[in-house]
């Protein structure tokens, strides 16, 4: 009898007394694992969305159970096509999906956005591989038991930016496992209706089929040719609504103002933090954490090491805010006492003075003018990096060829928008600009200031 998990998406996970699933299994069970269960999906997104709380290890082990459906694809479409199913590659891009995430800091993408303030520009897939190679961890030895030489496919596997076969696709595609998992995750667990996602007929209407990667070079050479999943023709319309769906979720969920907001509050805070905790003058007993302290040992110098990495996440962090709020430092402690007592910033979106595109921008100007030195003192924080289209992604790359959605229309394979008014419609990225003041007073006094017409 295997082992079996419930899941509210998927229903029963079973894993089998195969190898592959004994050791995602013992995988499953390492510390490195088990801190997923301290990272949210969604990081702030509870502070506009209450159930939205789930964590990326219920998402890591979804979209495991979501990668063993696309290898039974790459497997009939390696029948179709007349060409051999490589279990071994499947195996690697299995584990891969499995591991994919194990690299998010704290709140994710904004720990990220903090640390490229500070000059580290180290995404969570850099984290995860090291994590993975990691000698002193418990990965690698499983992944080495396996087979040897395991844990380098896997790391690079999700290292990879390009692809070179089917099996990337698996991890890294337009129809990937992780998004094929947190679409309908996020979707449930907020409770918004974020269009819908007929997942059956999709997966039933996968093709594996070549597309070409880049445009041809000035010398005239070929383009790269990689296969990718393709979907025919027929399911155009579903298709069509999975990439609603993908839209519509940014929109509602992952750029509401509210959430950014706070996103732009918990940098605030672990920036200064940071500035304290790497000084050289002591300073950092002024952030109110006992020495020793995870986030400090891991923003002192040289601090950036994978052990201290892993001792960080979204729990730490929320239960260090009361320590936190009775900082000597006043910004942290004031910072820290309002996301306890959830005493947010209020937004004030450029939309509000209409939709010409001038208008708004004369408008930001004038405010900007007017609160020069509080968004110097980030009593006013400035949002504008939030811009959706129809392959939006947060913290991604969805420029790549092989991140866009490709339909068979004669059983070659055509970019979406060519063949739907729908998508074109919306491929276009639309900016959201939007400032975030500690006070009501100070917002409202935006709001008035004269708007051109």
């Amino acid at each position: 009898m295997g082992k079996r998990l419930r899941d509210p998406v998927h229903g029963l996970i079973v894993f089998d007394d195969t190898k592959i699933d004994l050791l995602a299994w013992s995988l499953i069970d390492t510390p490195e694992f088990q801190r997923l269960r301290r990272i949210r999906q969604l990081g702030v997104s509870e502070f506009t969305f209450p159930g939205a709380v789930h964590t990326r290890f219920a998402h890591s082990i979804g979209v495991f159970h979501t990668a063993r459906t696309l290898v039974e694809v790459v497997r009939r479409e390696m029948k179709r096509l007349g060409k051999d199913f490589e279990r071994p590659k499947a195996e690697v891009a299995l584990i891969a999906a499995l591991l994919h995430d194990l690299g998010h800091g704290p709140f994710s993408h904004t720990f990220e956005g903090v640390q490229a303030s500070r000059g580290v520009k180290r995404r969570h897939e850099k984290w995860t591989a090291d994590i993975i190679r990691n000698p002193e961890g418990c990965i690698r030895p499983l992944l080495e038991g396996h087979k040897p030489g395991f844990t380098e496919e896997v790391a690079a596997l999700l290292e990879k930016e390009d692809p070179e076969d089917i099996h990337h696709a698996i991890v890294s595609s337009s129809f990937d496992a992780d998004r094929l998992d947190y679409l309908r995750r996020d979707k449930l667990m907020t409770g918004t209706g974020a269009g819908g996602l007929d997942f059956d007929w999709l997966i039933d209407n996968v093709r594996v089929a070549e597309i070409e990667l880049d445009a041809p070079d000035e010398d005239g050479d070929e383009p790269r040719r990689v296969p990718t999943f393709c979907l025919t023709a027929k399911a155009l319309p579903a298709a069509e609504q999975f990439l609603l769906a993908r839209h519509t979720l940014h929109q509602q969920v992952y750029f509401h103002k509210t959430t950014r907001c706070v996103e732009h509050m918990i940098a605030k805070l672990l920036r200064a933090v940071a500035n304290l905790a790497d000084a050289t003058d002591g300073n950092a007993g002024k952030t109110g954490l006992p020495d020793g302290h995870p986030l400090l040992s891991f923003f002192a110098a040289d601090g950036e090491t994978v052990t201290n990495y892993l001792a960080l996440d979204d729990m730490l962090i929320l239960g260090s805010l009361d320590a936190l709020s009775k900082a000597k430092d006043p910004v942290i402690a004031e910072t820290a006492g309002r996301l306890k007592e959830r005493r947010l910033y209020k937004s004030l979106d450029i939309a509000e003075f209409g939709e010409d595109s001038g208008r708004q921008r004369r408008q930001l100007r004038r405010i900007k003018d007017r609160f020069k030195d509080q968004i110097e003192a980030e009593t006013v924080m400035l949002d504008e990096n939030a811009a959706i289209g129809i392959y939006a992604e947060v913290g991604g790359d969805d420029d790549k060829m092989h991140k866009k959605l490709h339909i068979l229309d004669a059983n070659k394979p055509v970019e979406i928008s060519k063949l739907s008014d729908l998508v074109r419609a919306l491929e276009p990225k639309k900016r959201y600009t939007r400032l975030y003041f500690a006070n009501k007073e100070d917002r409202d006094k935006a709001r008035r200031i004269k708007r051109t017409p």
